[in-house]
């Protein structure tokens, strides 16, 4: 009920915007504001990074950033504060209207506070994005196959790619134009390479389960694996040996069940990370060693050459209830897959006895998906936005 409410809400204001708002005035003017967002509650992805890109090197570009005022990522964006709107607030629907590019991280999100369904269906019969430019930045890099991310679905003016293989992907099975879907690289990816910060420090960061929404308990097999690893006691002791603390890191989904993982019992070298306190992309520079099992964070760690380990102890399960494997084969990528918790645990000490450093034909891997490896990503993204 209460997000019925909400979404009631969010469409009113919406409606009222486009009544109060100019149609045809100033109309050069509107055409240079550029909306960017990331899911409304956050500023720590592509988007956030290419506003302060733009802020930098483009100010005479009007560019605002839209987030909640309540966002614990609010004070990052203060040095803007002329350039913020509040998610959801009337000011942001009358921008809405007003605007030239709508650039986001999520599937038309952000932008307004009326649902991504909704928001294509007013798009497809009502016009409501007609003489704008839709921009899908992306979170991760899209690996497997997602039917309601086609260009048919989605319509995208421009759909930025991270990865050469995921652009070759977009347009011969999502039926992308090639001047649609770009590769540029990822925004964020600017502030991986600028320095080499990383600590003794190891990172587990397990994706989102679907099937979980609703039976997300102890003895889910879940739980109980990634619990299970916390607490082996061959990994505490080589922890303790090699001087390395691990930071455990759940997807935004799983950070409500956090507490499940909390155990007096864990080693005093393991944290179990909240979002609140911890930024993703300083985690994973810091870090030495990236665990993981689907999550498309592992790119962000392969543009970096760090070495990753794949933990899958139910993919045929994750496959059943998610989507269809895509371009990506983890078992000939960036690093060893594992199903079983004593392999994981050897191939930890692997790496803890090789310098922590990724193999040689791990690195050519790495090279196939990204031929531009640099920090000008932003660049290339802006570039891309302004001629699409």
């Amino acid at each position: 009920m209460k997000l019925l409410i909400r979404f009631t809400i969010g469409l009113i204001k919406f409606l009222v915007a486009f009544c109060i708002t100019p149609n045809k005035k100033d109309r050069i003017e509107r055409e240079q504001i550029m909306l960017i967002s990331e899911k409304g509650k956050d500023a720590r992805d592509n988007g956030y990074h290419l506003f302060l890109w733009i802020k930098q090197h483009h100010p005479e570009c009007r560019t605002y950033y839209v987030i909640s005022n309540d966002s614990p990522d609010r004070h990052r964006l203060d040095k803007y504060a002329d350039s913020i709107i509040e998610y959801g607030s009337l000011r942001a629907c009358v921008f809405f209207w007003r605007a030239k590019y709508l650039v986001s991280t999520h599937q038309r999100a952000g932008h307004t506070p009326i649902p991504f369904v909704l928001s294509r269906v007013l798009g497809r019969y009502f016009g409501i994005y007609k003489g704008k430019k839709v921009v899908f930045l992306q979170h991760g890099i899209t690996k497997d196959f997602i039917p309601r991310m086609t260009y048919e679905n989605t319509n995208y003016d421009l759909f930025v790619c991270g990865a050469l293989p995921e652009w070759q992907y977009m347009t011969s099975v999502y039926g992308y134009p090639s001047a649609i879907a770009q590769y540029t690289g990822f925004c964020r990816y600017d502030n991986l390479l600028t320095n080499d910060a990383r600590k003794r420090q190891i990172l587990v960061m397990p994706t989102w389960r679907k099937y979980l929404e609703h039976n997300f308990t102890e003895d889910s097999k879940y739980v109980s694996s990634y619990k299970g690893f916390l607490h082996n006691e061959q990994l505490q002791s080589l922890l303790d040996r090699y001087d390395y603390t691990l930071i455990f890191y759940l997807h935004h989904m799983a950070q409500p069940y956090i507490h499940l993982f909390r155990d007096n019992k864990l080693s005093k070298r393991i944290t179990i990370a909240d979002a609140a306190h911890y930024d993703v992309q300083t985690l994973l520079k810091d870090s030495a060693l990236l665990v993981t099992d689907y999550s498309s964070v592992y790119f962000d760690f392969a543009y970096m050459k760090k070495p990753i380990i794949f933990y899958q102890f139910d993919y045929d399960e994750y496959r059943a209830g998610h989507f269809n494997a895509g371009w990506l084969d983890y078992k000939n990528s960036f690093g060893a897959t594992t199903t079983q918790e004593s392999d994981l645990v050897a191939h930890v000490e692997y790496y803890l006895t090789h310098d922590m450093q990724m193999e040689p034909h791990y690195q050519k891997f790495v090279d196939y998906c990204f031929p531009i490896r640099d920090s000008d990503n932003c660049q290339r993204v802006y570039d891309a936005i302004i001629n699409c």
